[in-house]
């Protein structure tokens, strides 16, 4: 069994490998991390029963947001031990025109 800090950061790494991921959100009103022996994992909330990903997406006028988090939770979920998998959009980055 991993250790939860452990567990965050692989969850943060499957995370951030994936189109349409700006970045980690660390929250808007709570912050959302994982706290451990040798650092934090902002972003990636471990508990008991879930892992909750807190996300800023990248925008992308041909894909629907409802599509990305089910992306993620494909992607997380065969790393969290049988956890649910919860994906909390904090935001939207536009970016650059050009790469749109």
């Amino acid at each position: 069994m991993t250790n939860d800090l452990e567990l965050a950061r692989i969850v943060s790494e499957e995370v951030l490998a994936t189109e349409g991921v700006y970045s980690l959100s660390s929250g808007k009103f709570v912050e959302a991390a994982t706290y451990g022996a040798g650092g934090t994992v902002r972003g990636v909330v471990v508990r008991p029963e879930e892992v909750e990903v807190h996300i800023v997406a990248r925008y992308q006028p041909d894909r629907a947001i409802p599509e990305l988090t089910n992306t993620l939770i494909e992607r997380v979920a065969p790393k969290t031990e049988g956890r649910k998998v919860a994906v909390v959009v904090e935001d939207i980055e536009v970016g650059d025109s050009a790469n749109l």
